[in-house]
């Protein structure tokens, strides 16, 4: 080996541990950054030397930045994402549903209903009496407003549904924009880089976030290209080639969701997890399961009344009429007090004969005893009470969901931490021992120039 390929192994030492203190600066300084996978350099031998004639030339370089990356867990945390993601969209949702029917507190409309019973066992008492029976419209109309109130609560629950489906389609079109570059400037980059591991980076952790939004499968083509699927085969995803999604409200005002890939076709059913996937949940089946349940109780509650109360005599000695008017098809929200009666409190009818008894007004409170409602096993009370109930479970339920969710998320991130993340200590131990690679390559380069300069002088003397 000469003395000048010495030069050339002091100078290729020197930059590589220049390229492994700089990538070693870039972990530390990216302790605290989110996503960021731990890089580390590979050293390689290069060159020859014969110990016959003393020539050639051995050094070292770089074979590669290698990211500290597991795929198979990086896919389990994205695979956790979407369950998470939906676990945290569909407790935020119930939350507010029960906000929405929580009578607890006093004021609702289980409370209206038992104002509602008592009015007519107060009548019962003193079937003539005007304070009575405008006590009784007074307690019908607040009923009847209370019903309103629950349907228009529930109604503003869906435009707040639709308008956040609208939010999250937005937040997916905009992560497939942002993996759709990235692939096209990963597939542009060289191989082994830094600069192609901060893309790796960034793409990964953009996909986690479009799994918290919606599910996906998602593969890695041999060009490089991250491909993503939804659960049922849809492509959002193929190299550069993006899909973009759309939202319509269809005829019962709920959002359908769809593809440019396919603009005639909703793909509502391929969204199961992820955020998208509760909000499409809640909307298609827990809210309307609730809206259902509310105007059951209310066209129950209506017919009833009305079957009874046109049974009767008036304060006039007429048949009474229907006490309440309602649109079966929309109980909850359209049943109101009879104009008749609210603007005459003498068309009530109390009475089961002419002979101006309290008998029907008896009849009516004791309507609050019968079971009209789940198959002739429940009362109008206990089922309304049981609407509440329900969605006090429901919610319960989705917080035990949750936290469990955030413990695996929580383990997960935990186990990716300790594989690629950086850790302080690793780091200045890495970085000392390349300063002194760096230092030994130095002082390598000064004993080769002493060499010269003691030959140098050999041969002009």
């Amino acid at each position: 080996m000469s003395i000048s390929s010495l030069l050339y192994t002091s100078r290729d030492s020197l930059l590589a541990h220049q390229l492994a203190i700089d990538i070693t600066g870039a972990n530390i300084a990216n302790v605290d950054t989110a996503g960021y996978t731990r890089q580390r350099v590979d050293f390689k031998s290069t060159g020859n030397a014969s110990i016959l004639n003393y020539s050639g030339q051995i050094g070292v370089a770089v074979s590669r930045i290698e990211r500290t990356f597991d795929s198979h867990l990086e896919s389990q945390i994205t695979d956790q994402k979407q369950n998470s993601g939906y676990s945290d969209a569909r407790l935020r949702g119930l939350q507010n549903i029960e906000v929405m029917l929580d009578d607890t507190a006093g004021g609702g409309i289980n409370e209206a209903l038992n104002n509602f019973w008592a009015s007519w066992e107060n009548l019962s008492e003193n079937p003539a009496g005007k304070v009575e029976r405008s006590a009784l419209v007074s307690a019908a109309e607040s009923l009847t407003s209370s019903f309103s109130a629950y349907r228009e609560n529930l109604y503003t629950i869906n435009r707040d549904l639709n308008r956040s489906i609208a939010d999250v389609v937005s937040q997916v079109n905009d992560r497939i924009v942002e993996i759709t570059d990235l692939n096209a400037r990963i597939m542009g980059s060289g191989s082994n880089t830094g600069e192609r591991n901060t893309l790796l980076d960034k793409r990964n952790e953009a996909l986690k976030q479009l799994g918290s939004l919606i599910n996906v499968n998602a593969f890695e083509s041999a060009e490089g290209a991250l491909n993503v699927f939804l659960a049922n085969g849809e492509p959002l995803l193929q190299g550069t080639l993006g899909q973009t999604l759309s939202v319509k409200l269809d005829s019962n005002l709920q959002s359908a969701i769809y593809s440019s890939n396919l603009p005639a076709q909703t793909i509502n059913d391929g969204i199961t997890k992820g955020q998208l996937g509760a909000l499409l949940d809640l909307q298609t089946d827990i809210l309307p399961d609730y809206v259902q349940s509310i105007n059951e109780v209310a066209l129950a509650f209506a017919n009833r009344v009305n079957e009874v109360h046109s049974s009767g005599y008036d304060a006039y000695q007429n048949t009474g009429t229907a006490f309440f008017t309602v649109d079966a098809n929309n109980a909850s929200g359209t049943i109101k007090l009879n104009t008749f009666i609210s603007k005459d409190t003498n068309r009530i009818a109390a009475s089961a004969s002419i002979n101006g008894d309290a008998e029907l007004a008896s009849q009516i409170a004791d309507i609050q005893n019968e079971l009209l409602m789940n198959h002739s096993t429940a009362t109008l009370n206990s089922t309304l009470a049981a609407i509440v109930g329900k969605i006090g479970h429901q919610v319960s339920s989705a917080i035990t969901d949750n936290n469990h969710q955030m413990i695996i998320t929580n383990q997960l991130a935990n186990q990716r931490e300790s594989i690629s993340g950086v850790s302080l200590d690793e780091e200045m131990i890495s970085l000392i021992k390349y300063q002194m690679g760096y230092t030994a390559a130095a002082k390598l380069c000064a004993t080769v120039d002493e060499m010269l300069d003691t030959l140098m002088n050999i041969v002009r003397n």
